[in-house]
């Protein structure tokens, strides 16, 4: 459990990096968004 918001950010900076891009289009993607090229 973070306990100060400086930790709390750097926990979502690592959580972040392990978003791949194929993954992030496809969110983008199924939700809408015409601009989204593949």
């Amino acid at each position: 459990q973070k306990r100060t918001v400086e930790d709390t950010w750097r926990h979502i900076g690592h959580l972040v990096e392990t978003i791949e891009a194929a993954e992030c289009m496809n969110y983008f993607a199924n939700a809408g968004y015409a601009s989204v090229k593949t």
